[in-house]
């Protein structure tokens, strides 16, 4: 750990009897007689610590001195010697930012066991720092790839809620969609990014383990506690709570959630006493949760509580040319990791990748990709190397439109491509239509017969401003 501290006092003996103690320990020693020539030091060499007597002579004492260092370098660490004469002195310096002091006469035991204290601290906080960054880059916003309108709205939305301490998220979408890159994606970006983000995923536990999981417990609270052991919820104040799969939770667990939510305390299972938290709940749920609240699985409280900010994040098959960006960032990645030269994607691999309907998106475009950098062996990736089932979307044009469309599956719709071109607003704001009538006004039933959640269905109705009472 042996580093450069630079030694600021102006009496020669003292800095005299640092140096040699600390030169015994590995370190090297620079220094200063009064708070000009420290300052100079500082920024000629750049030291790792820097102990600073608070009366020194001159223009700058020690603590004028503390706040010309801090204005260069705000986490640079200052440990500072206080004499009997100036305890005020002392007391200032450490509101200015110093992270301890020694008295004089100095032991100089105690001093190498500071300078080891503060030099861990300033190593621990640049390897956050660095493993922030390492996140940043893997899965902050600009890893969400996509320029269709439904995910500049998505990012656009997600930007302004990290702004906001604390604020609790609702995310929403089919499975593989990018729900938790998105909830990374906040956390990263919020004032809290370098406290903890923790993850629980409700369908992976049964309902006992998953309380345990995230309210804690005492020793003794059940056979098996053998110690104390603290919650998730716990352990993410401060920082981020991701709840995934969230519609899945049990009901008695929903109603325990919500105490937390609005109280900001927890009780660890078999505790007496309670303990405040403060966290970000981001929450995603694949599931409609407006039908589990109609069929009694999901709490209508629960559902107000979490529903501040919504963002839905729309299926593959609705995002157009967005999955050929997609796919060339894997290809990029996947190439880095298997030290593979694909240079893109052939344009029948490209027809393929537009016109799949990707039921597993995200996930499943990435394992396509995957196999596909693996196996490829030209200089492209070519169609049979995505080995996807060709389910093609049925293309549907205005003009073929009836008004009493075929019951599910749609696939049987006679299709006829207009020599001139056609507006897909228009066409996906009359099929919406359409469908809704098909379907008495439900917009559930809608969304079922167009193979799209409840909340993308109501996206577009939102968009297109198409009223569910006004179609019956």
């Amino acid at each position: 750990m042996p580093g450069t501290v630079l030694v600021v006092d102006d009496e020669a003996n003292i800095r005299d009897l640092i140096r040699m103690a600390l030169e015994d320990k590995g370190y090297e020693v620079v220094e200063a007689e009064d708070g000009e020539s420290g300052l100079s030091q500082f920024n000629t060499l750049l030291p790792d610590l820097s102990l600073i007597d608070v009366g020194l002579p001159g223009q700058y004492d020690g603590v004028e001195l503390l706040r010309k260092i801090h204005e260069l370098n705000p986490g640079h660490p200052v440990l500072i010697f206080s004499g009997q004469a100036s305890p005020e002195k002392a007391v200032e310096a450490m509101k200015q930012g110093a992270f301890d002091y020694l008295g004089k006469p100095l032991n100089l035991e105690k001093l190498s066991l500071l300078i080891e204290r503060g030099l861990a601290t300033v190593k621990k906080d640049n390897e956050l720092e660095r493993v922030t960054e390492n996140h940043k880059a893997a899965y902050g916003f600009d890893r969400l790839i996509g320029s269709c309108p439904a995910m500049q709205e998505v990012t656009n939305t997600a930007r302004k809620v990290a702004t906001v301490p604390f604020a609790t998220v609702l995310l929403t979408g089919d499975s593989g969609t990018g729900k938790e890159l998105v909830a990374h994606a906040i956390h990263l970006a919020s004032g809290n990014a370098k406290e903890s983000f923790v993850e629980v995923n409700c369908a992976a536990m049964p309902e006992n383990l998953l309380e345990a999981e995230l309210f804690g417990y005492e020793k003794g609270a059940f056979t098996d506690a053998k110690q104390r052991k603290r919650g998730l919820l716990e352990v993410a104040s401060g920082g981020t709570f991701f709840l995934d799969e969230m519609g899945d939770m049990p009901l008695n667990l929903q109603a325990k959630l919500l105490k937390v939510i609005e109280e900001r305390k927890i009780r660890r299972l078999g505790g007496t006493s309670t303990i405040s938290v403060q966290f970000r709940l981001v929450a995603a749920t694949n599931a409609d949760l407006q039908e589990r609240m109609a069929a009694g699985l999901f709490r209508r409280d629960l559902f107000y509580r979490l529903n501040v900010f919504t963002i839905h994040l729309p299926p593959l098959r609705e995002r157009g040319s967005d999955v050929l960006d997609i796919a060339e960032h894997f290809v990029r990645y996947f190439n880095r990791e298997f030290s593979k030269s694909i240079r893109g994607i052939s344009p029948d691999a490209q027809q393929l990748l537009l016109s799949y309907d990707w039921p597993g998106n995200i996930r499943e475009l990435r394992n396509a990709i995957e196999r596909a950098v693996l196996i490829g062996t030209t200089e492209e990736i070519q169609a049979h190397d995505l080995a996807v089932k060709t389910r093609f979307r049925p293309a549907i044009f205005p003009d073929v439109l009836s008004e009493t469309p075929p019951t599910p599956p749609v696939a049987g719709l006679d299709i006829r491509v207009p020599p001139h071109g056609v507006n897909f607003e228009e066409v996906e704001k009359q099929l919406i239509r359409v469908a809704m009538r098909h379907c008495n006004n439900n917009a559930s039933a809608a969304a079922r017969f167009l193979r799209m959640t409840r909340e993308t269905l109501r996206y577009r109705l939102k968009k297109f401003g198409i009223r569910e009472e006004a179609e019956k």
